[in-house]
């Protein structure tokens, strides 16, 4: 009474003591054998003429194992749903998850991707992670002189995309340098989907200063 699922009826196997009286068999009420995996109430009623007799029972039809391999488990964010894909064999219906749920995640970053089979007569899944990882972007410095004013002097940056936060350092510091002279300028994005920076020199010159004369105008007194 136990079956597993290849498409074929599954009848159950019955004998009868004496052997070989004849015997009607139903399946949930059927007399057609099922081919589906799930449990049938079966029944078995000797129908020999001078004979009776019946038994009862469960067939279990399981279901049969398929084959299931992930792809597309390394992408790159574009502001879209990233899916994975599975390959199912036989080529039977099956269900993904990412991280949990349904949808599929746009976001850069890593998501435990399940494929289950979903298929009335099959079972099998597989696990996996899908891998969104940063999109490119480009950096390009605006401005990098600054005149000496007695202040910290900043290098500008912008982004394309545009408006993407971006971290500067100069000469490995967050600070910004006071000092007339040159530093190292290093622009990083930061932002959860784009990844991209830029490296040049920041010039700090010297400042302008007022030089007024004064006196220019005296008496000769030997």
């Amino acid at each position: 009474l136990s079956r597993t699922y290849d498409g074929s009826p599954k009848a159950a196997t019955v004998t009868t003591a004496p052997t070989g009286l004849a015997v009607a068999v139903t399946y949930n009420g059927s007399y057609v054998a099922p081919s589906n995996a799930g449990n049938y109430a079966v029944v078995a009623t000797v129908v020999e003429a001078g004979y009776s007799g019946a038994a009862s029972g469960t067939l279990a039809i399981a279901k049969a194992s398929a084959g299931v391999t992930l792809t597309n488990l390394s992408q790159t964010y574009d502001g879209t749903a990233r899916s994975a894909a599975a390959i199912c064999v036989p080529a039977v219906s099956c269900g993904l998850s990412y991280a949990g749920l349904p949808s599929a995640p746009t976001n850069a970053g890593s998501y435990t991707v399940v494929a289950a089979v979903t298929d009335a007569n099959y079972q099998g899944g597989a696990t996996g992670t899908l891998v969104v990882a940063k999109a490119a972007a480009d950096v390009a410095f605006d401005s990098l002189t600054a005149a000496y004013d007695g202040t910290g002097r900043a290098a500008t940056a912008s982004t394309a995309p545009e408006g993407l936060a971006v971290n500067l350092t100069y000469d490995g510091s967050a600070a910004l340098p006071v000092a007339v002279g040159t530093y190292e300028v290093i622009a990083a994005v930061v932002d959860a989907n784009y990844q991209g920076g830029a490296t040049d020199v920041f010039t700090i010159a010297k400042g302008s200063a007022a030089v007024t004369l004064t006196g220019l105008a005296q008496t000769y007194d030997g």
